[in-house]
């Protein structure tokens, strides 16, 4: 019974200074008075070893999908522009050129224009083309007027040009003929014959190849002589005509040929040009003042007053100066320190800290009150069974109880 009216004597001792202890922390902490915080600290144990966390793999960089034709650097005054030059086919995007700020030899170069240039691609080809027309004359006097010198001329892929006479390459051929008949004829003399008898006369001749036929004689007498009182020709002469059917073949036109030669040319959209146009910037570092702290900062050595004050002690004139953190600024005001980090904490974990030898003592306390107490028990159960003796001899023994 003793024994638990001390452990709950302990545990109205240990509620009652508990508190008391946390406000003293919180009074410490900035004169506000924090509730005390409960904190259960639980320690688990894992029974299988502890799973490796896999750690995520960096992500790769962006890809370049276009990169410049052309890199130009231009320095001027001091500063530095680079101008990168991308040529992208109909078939590529232009929001694929890079255009994120990038640095290069301490320099920072961001994109202030781009400019676009459009530009056409021309194909050329050689081409000859063949005029054919009629004409009435194969003499190249009459055929050149009527060829002109030039001509436009597009094919059928879209090819455009203009072709030029070619002179040598007139050519003129026969454009047809038409064949005619006619009738030939041939006169042959026959002197001398004894009469006028077409007997003696011959039904045909040739001439050049070509075969006449008799078609009449005329007769002519010669020499008369008169016999009987009649005139009588001693001769006669046979004046035949012969004829024979002829053709002839005449043409009716040539067809004259010439040629027109020449380059031909199509344009088609070529390449887009984008000119970036990156401005440099020399990165400066600010020089930055650090403070020393106290830990760090050496301690200041008092120089030795070389003249005496006028009735003002050494320590009412450091008294004077305001401490470390009170200082007023330029603008008059004052300057707040910054609460130190987890100060408060480390209060309330000495405080806490604290309790512990003053639990131990209590403990202590208590149980050296119980000993003591069943010791004069005991003394007295003692006294009270030991016999009568006579209080005028002796010292009394252990009577006394210690």
């Amino acid at each position: 019974m003793k024994k638990l009216i001390a452990i709950i004597f302990m545990f109205c001792v240990s509620a009652a200074i508990i508190p008391a202890l946390s406000a003293y922390a919180a009074d410490s902490d900035g004169g506000e008075i924090k509730e005390p915080s409960n904190v259960t600290i639980t320690v688990v144990i894992p029974d299988n070893e502890p799973v490796p966390v896999e750690e995520p793999m960096p992500s790769a960089p962006p890809t370049i999908k276009v990169y410049p034709s052309d890199v130009t650097e231009i320095r001027d005054g001091g500063g530095w522009q680079i101008i990168k030059t991308y040529s992208l086919l109909p078939d590529e995007s232009p929001g694929d050129i890079p255009r994120e700020p990038f640095e290069r030899s301490g320099w920072s170069f961001t994109l202030t224009d781009i400019i676009r240039t459009e530009t056409a691609n021309a194909e050329t080809r050689e081409h000859v083309e063949t005029v054919t027309l009629d004409t009435e004359s194969k003499e190249l006097e009459t055929i050149l007027p009527m060829l002109p010198p030039t001509m436009e001329y597009r094919d059928e892929d879209g090819f455009v040009g203009i072709l030029s006479l070619d002179v040598s390459s007139i050519t003129v051929e026969t454009a047809g003929t038409r064949t005619s008949s006619y009738t030939m004829s041939v006169t042959r003399e026959y002197p001398h014959l004894s009469s006028n008898d077409t007997s003696l006369v011959p039904k045909t001749v040739t001439d050049r190849g070509t075969t006449y036929t008799l078609a009449g004689v005329e007769w002519r007498a010669g020499n008369t002589v008169t016999v009987d009182y009649n005139a009588l020709p001693e001769y006669y002469t046979a004046i035949a005509s012969y004829t024979a059917t002829g053709t002839s073949t005449r043409v009716t036109g040539y067809t004259t040929t010439a040629e027109y030669t020449g380059t031909l040319a199509k344009l088609s959209q070529g390449r887009t040009i984008y000119t970036a146009h990156f401005l440099g910037e020399e990165i400066r570092i600010p020089l930055e003042m650090v403070t020393p702290t106290p830990e760090t900062a050496p301690a200041a050595t008092p120089e030795p007053a070389d003249e005496p004050t006028d009735g003002i002690e050494e320590s009412d004139y450091m008294d004077a100066e305001p401490a470390e953190g009170e200082a007023e600024s330029e603008s008059g005001e004052e300057q707040e320190e910054p609460p130190e980090e987890n100060g408060g904490g480390n209060k309330t974990k000495l405080a806490y800290l604290a309790i512990i030898p003053c639990i131990a003592a209590l403990a202590g306390g208590a149980y050296y009150f119980i000993k003591k107490r069943k010791g004069n028990n005991q003394n007295e159960e003692s006294n009270n069974t030991a016999p009568v003796v006579d209080n005028n001899g002796g010292d009394g023994g252990s009577g006394s109880g210690g």
